[in-house]
């Protein structure tokens, strides 16, 4: 089975472009950076699987479209699998995979193979570190929230902790933990600057 995945970027790119929340084109590719050099770790895995759930991780989250809408989105993404030359098996693979990825349903996700793993800590990796903390500022600003203000919990900052800071230990990989690590100390730093600069 050939896979053209150019044929799903093309799709994604139409998805994502206008996006203002941080889900925009550019997390997605580098999404499917990161999940590469994690997989490139596991030659037992399937890169196709890794590539093409990594282009559709957020078509059918729930922060994108509305909830009636999902049914008609997931049937859109097995479209554009089959599309691109991929049987209904590998497809309904996909699915599960971009189903079972989410941070806030984590507690209710199915778990996931090699693959969904992979995907699953290049998309946290990207929430944390300085590209997330400016997607972070992106999506408060986008859904009104402000930057910071002290006893809120529904300010941007406060994500940091409902989240964010959260990430590095769900990670899943040895390479991907690395990865987290590292971010998680740079937003650590910041917040103690911004603390400082807030004069907290």
């Amino acid at each position: 089975m050939t896979i053209d995945t150019s044929k799903i970027e093309k799709q994604v790119r139409i998805f994502h472009d206008s996006d203002s929340t941080g889900h925009d084109t550019a997390h997605i590719f580098r999404v499917l950076d990161t999940a590469k050099k994690i997989a490139f770790h596991y030659p037992c895995c399937d890169i196709d699987l890794v590539i093409c759930a990594a282009l559709l991780h957020d078509i059918a989250d729930h922060k994108l479209i509305k909830e009636d809408e999902k049914t008609s989105v997931l049937e859109k993404m097995r479209h554009w699998i089959k599309n691109a030359g991929a049987d209904d098996s590998f497809a309904e693979k996909v699915l599960f995979i971009c189903q079972n990825i989410s941070f806030s349903s984590r507690k209710t996700n199915a778990p996931l193979p090699l693959e969904g793993q992979i995907v699953q800590d290049a998309d946290r990796i990207d929430a944390i570190g300085a590209i997330g903390i400016a997607r972070a500022f992106a999506y408060g600003g986008a859904k009104g929230r402000c930057i910071y203000s002290k006893g809120s919990t529904d300010d941007t900052v406060s994500h940091f902790y409902d989240k964010l800071l959260k990430i590095k230990d769900l990670i899943n990989t040895p390479e991907g933990k690395e990865l987290a690590q590292n971010r998680h100390d740079f937003m650590l730093s910041f917040l103690d600057e911004l603390y400082r600069e807030c004069d907290v």
